[in-house]
């Protein structure tokens, strides 16, 4: 690099081109490739797009409905998205999911261009430095290949869509604030920064505010410039803005359904929440410190020296410094006001954590961009750096030996019988066991040079390219095989099955995409006697009702002494009719 030092000044636009087009790749197999080769995935994800499936139906863009209720767990921007998607492609899961897949894209593009300019810590290198160039590559390559953003930006639910806007928010207002320079551009991107929360807004409801309100706010106090920069940004504009785009359903919603809206939108799905356990989801306050540790492996090992890097408690230094200087600080106090948060929050999930993703790519990005310049070129922190690389590799070798028996780790799963066995005949976990592998044996190689210590990175993104290339596009078919191939056919065998006035029980378990593909509403029950109660209970002129199960658990029941008709039979499951004499 050091060699070619005048190509990265003599042809930048290759280089923008280059990039766009790797990072473009990259994303399109992490996020577009066969995004639609799958069926929903029970239970949130077969809700959500139930929702908006409903909103094309009955053309209500106002009242989220699922199941012929009221469903005001979320705001109905996050249907609208997808909603949009049915009306210009069809209703289909590639569209469902594909406005998601979109906003997780956007994301890592965003990530890579701020530290393309802003990925320093210390005094700004050229503008054209390959120390910029390489520091947003490792992020955007980061970003892109997170298996968590790669997880929940394939899967058409809400957690992506409110990351990515605070995600994008919080980014837009740092390139504004970074270019006092430039005012024209920098109020072009305080006038974006209002619009983009109040669309996390609309997704989410008030968390899509009160994040990046917490995150931005410590880092203006934290380095004394919040009145500078309140006046700056012109709040009359920015909460006219925020206004405009979020408060008009909000309003729609509590004139058309009121008592519904409050009660069930901001009573429970927010302020209940936070102060209590909510769908049986508690979690210890250490939750996240496990998760988000899970979620950034093998990264995660280098979090602490990327943090220690930034030198962030030299308070008086740091605001001597260069508002162009601070993004590392920037994503810091974004890291900790949402760690803290969802912390504190009684109600915990894994996907909650997602925003913080973004700036500890960012962090952990400038920690490693910094290895290439002069300043970091000392010996500090050697020991400790050598004991996290050592860490990193163990991981890669771990995953590889896990991948290598995972066929055999598989427990007996009485809705997936022959999942283990067609696992190892695919030869995915051999496949994927030679992409772990071999990221660790290059990491190996590179220890034993201290010079080369600073390519470590190059081991992770090798890796997970290697297992998002050859491993998981056939993975994930296998397991929607195995686990939904039998239960969604029958739940579509049922819109030909069903007799008029007929009601659908579905027993002993959850599974939302039964209402997606049978299109009936559906009731969900424990077990049998519950059908018998409400029956009784719900006196109509019904000759006989549809039960989809499991076999084994028709086997058990007392249903088995009914006389019962087998609609159909598909994997471990049955859909029979049963007269309501029977009962």
């Amino acid at each position: 690099m050091k060699l070619n030092e005048k190509l990265w000044h003599q042809k930048p636009q290759q280089l923008w081109i280059a990039s766009i087009v790797g990072l473009g790749i990259i994303c399109w197999v992490a996020f577009l490739w066969n995004l639609g080769n799958i069926g929903l995935i029970d239970k949130t994800e077969a809700l959500y797009v139930e929702v908006a499936r409903q909103m094309i139906l009955s053309n209500n863009w106002i009242s989220p409905h699922w199941n012929d209720n009221y469903f005001y767990s979320y705001p109905a921007g996050g249907y609208w998205f997808l909603a949009l998607s049915f009306k210009i492609f069809g209703v289909t899961e590639w569209a469902a999911r594909f406005p998601v897949a979109l906003s997780a894209i956007a994301v890592v593009f965003l990530v890579f261009y701020t530290l393309r300019y802003f990925g320093f810590i210390h005094n700004k290198p050229d503008n054209n430095s390959w120390q910029l160039w390489l520091t947003a590559w490792i992020g955007g390559g980061m970003m892109a290949l997170n298996p968590a953003w790669i997880a929940w930006g394939r899967v058409a639910v809400s957690d992506m869509l409110l990351s990515s806007m605070i995600a994008l928010g919080m980014l837009v207002f740092f390139l504004g604030y970074a270019q006092p320079q430039k005012p024209k551009t920098q109020q072009l991107y305080y006038s974006i920064f209002p619009i983009l929360l109040a669309i996390a807004v609309l997704v989410k409801g008030p968390i899509g505010i009160l994040l990046p309100i917490l995150g931005i706010g410590s880092f203006l106090l934290y380095v004394g410039k919040f009145w500078e920069i309140f006046k700056e940004i012109n709040p009359f504009r920015t909460i006219l803005l925020f206004s405009a785009v979020a408060l008009p359903w909000y309003i729609a919603a509590t004139i058309i359904d009121g008592e519904v809206f409050v009660n069930e939108f901001l009573a429970v799905s927010n302020f209940k929440r936070f102060t209590n356990v909510v769908f049986n989801h508690p979690g210890p306050w250490y939750y996240y410190l496990i998760w988000g540790t899970v979620l950034m492996l093998p990264w995660s090992v280098y979090f602490p020296l990327s943090i220690t890097n930034l030198s962030c408690w030299r308070w008086r230094k740091v605001r001597e410094s260069s508002r162009e200087s601070q993004l590392g600080l920037f994503a810091l106090c974004w890291f900790i006001t949402t760690f803290v948060f969802f912390s504190a929050a009684a109600t915990k999930l894994p996907g909650y954590i997602l925003p913080v993703i973004p700036a500890v790519v960012i962090i952990i990005a400038l920690f490693w961009g910094d290895k290439f310049s002069k300043i970091s070129s000392d010996n500090q922190h050697q020991k400790f750096f050598l004991i996290s690389g050592i860490f990193n590799i163990l991981i890669l070798i771990v995953l590889a030996m896990a991948s290598a028996i995972s066929g055999n780790l598989i427990g007996e799963d009485s809705s997936a019988p022959t999942l283990a066995d067609n696992l190892i005949k695919s030869r995915i976990p051999i496949i994927a066991s030679i992409s772990w592998g071999l990221g660790g044996f290059i990491g190996i190689l590179l220890l034993f040079k201290k010079r080369l210590w600073r390519w470590l990175w190059s081991v992770n993104l090798f890796a997970f390219f290697a297992f998002v290339t050859f491993s998981f596009p056939t993975l994930i078919p296998l397991l929607d095989k195995e686990r939904q191939l039998s239960f969604r056919e029958l739940s579509m065998e049922i819109k030909q099955e069903i007799k008029p006035e007929e009601e659908i029980f579905l027993i002993g378990f959850t599974r939302y995409s039964i209402v997606y593909y049978s299109q009936h509403p559906v009731n969900f029950v424990d077990d049998s006697s519950e059908i018998k109660q409400y029956l009784a209970e719900n006196p109509r002129q019904v000759n006989s009702i549809l039960v989809l199960a499991e076999s084994n658990y028709l086997k058990d029941s007392d249903l088995q002494k009914t006389n019962y008709e087998l609609v159909s039979e598909k994997g471990a499951y049955k859909l029979i009719r049963i007269s309501k004499k029977s009962f």
